[in-house]
């Protein structure tokens, strides 16, 4: 464990992890709190007793005012002070779907299913095992319900975009940068294949959230004008080729979906 990390993995139905939730002014939405049971909360000191009263208290990790107030220093505190391996989940995530077999609904889309959460310790440790072996020092999920990205034959990808509503880390000296906002999970991403050539993705598997939409979190500053800066800094940073966003917007979801990411990477 790097120095200055204090605080240490837990036991979960015998698979050594930490599962952690990062919150904000969400006390009373706590979407998958029953779900990932083992999870515990990453909160301001301020909040610490209204998630305490939601939760167990031993579900919930107070941190310094000036280390929260963005979701990019508040990860980055996680990566700085929690051993892995890690996962990270966005507080608006109820669950985890995935498809299965050919047959689901009358238009031909793939019907997504429930993952049972008593499975998901090993699933999450089978996720990490398979992630060390490839060689990726993260790992994700597909987006929220994308049957489009799903094929049966490729239930994974090794070279596509992991998001910020669910990550996964093994040991790595990236950090989240805060000059792209909140666009800080794409980078991340591109960070990892840059720098690994490589970042293990489900397609099978899909978390399932309310992201954008409900109140607290990063929602409660996102503004058009701030989204429309981070658009434009991401691109710079990586180019136009890499990653590009459509402005100007036509709708909010313009700014929170990249229109394109291309990774010039061959491979699964």
């Amino acid at each position: 464990m790097p120095k200055g990390r204090h605080c240490k993995g837990i036991a979960w139905e015998g698979f050594y992890m930490n599962i952690v939730i990062p919150s904000f002014g969400r006390s009373d939405h706590l979407k998958g709190a029953d779900y990932f049971k083992n999870a515990i909360y990453i909160v301001p000191e301020s909040q610490r007793d209204q998630y305490a009263k939601k939760v167990e208290g031993k579900r919930v990790i107070a941190i310094p005012e000036d280390q929260d107030g963005c979701i990019t220093r508040k990860r980055n505190w996680i990566l700085r002070n929690i051993e892995r391996p890690l996962i990270m989940i966005d507080d608006d995530v109820e669950r985890i779907g995935y498809f299965e077999g050919r047959r689901g609904l009358k238009n031909g889309s793939h019907k997504p299913k429930s993952m049972d959460s008593e499975l998901l310790p090993a699933f999450f440790n089978h996720s990490f095992e398979l992630a060390n072996q490839f060689g990726s020092r993260m790992w994700g999920l597909n987006q929220n319900e994308d049957n489009r990205t799903y094929k049966e034959f490729l239930p994974f990808s090794l070279s596509a975009i992991s998001l910020g509503p669910f990550q996964g880390h093994l040991e790595h000296d990236l950090f989240f940068d805060k000059t792209v906002g909140t666009k800080d999970d794409y980078d991340m991403a591109l960070q990892q294949l840059q720098k690994y050539k490589i970042l293990f993705r489900w397609n099978k598997y899909h978390y399932i959230c309310e992201h954008g939409v409900n109140a607290g979190g990063i929602v409660s500053y996102r503004k058009t004008e701030k989204e429309i800066e981070y658009c434009k800094a991401i691109m710079k940073k990586w180019g136009r080729s890499i990653i590009k966003y459509e402005l100007p917007p036509k709708k909010m979801t313009d700014l929170l979906n990249a229109k394109f990411v291309k990774i010039p990477i061959s491979g699964v």
